[in-house]
């Protein structure tokens, strides 16, 4: 299984949320913001193994595709929330750093 990891440091964000109509409520939510990913964060012995990278690992493509791993895994803002992490990610917050890894 290739693996793409970084450190980040991890933020309370205010965010609004509206859960019953006109009611409004501020809530700190926990987020990470995914660094651009480059060759440098990855496994990349797993991706030139990999079945659907192992092709495009030491090309032109692979920041591209580096970047939808980025948008899939973080929306369009490019963050992760430590409460609804997606499938695939792990995060370990024992450091002053959390260490982040995408399964890919």
């Amino acid at each position: 299984m290739a693996q793409i990891k970084f450190k980040a440091k991890v933020q309370k964000v205010q965010r609004i949320s509206r859960p019953d109509g006109d009611k409004i409520e501020f809530v700190y939510v926990e987020i990470l913001k995914i660094p651009t990913l480059t060759r440098s964060h990855c496994d990349m012995a797993a991706f030139r193994r990999h079945p659907k990278y192992t092709h495009f690992a030491n090309s032109d493509f692979f920041p591209g595709m580096l970047a939808r791993i980025k948008q899939d895994k973080g929306g369009t803002l490019g963050e992760l929330k430590l409460d609804q992490l997606p499938a695939g990610v792990s995060v370990d917050t024992s450091g002053f750093l959390a260490e982040v890894t995408i399964e890919v």
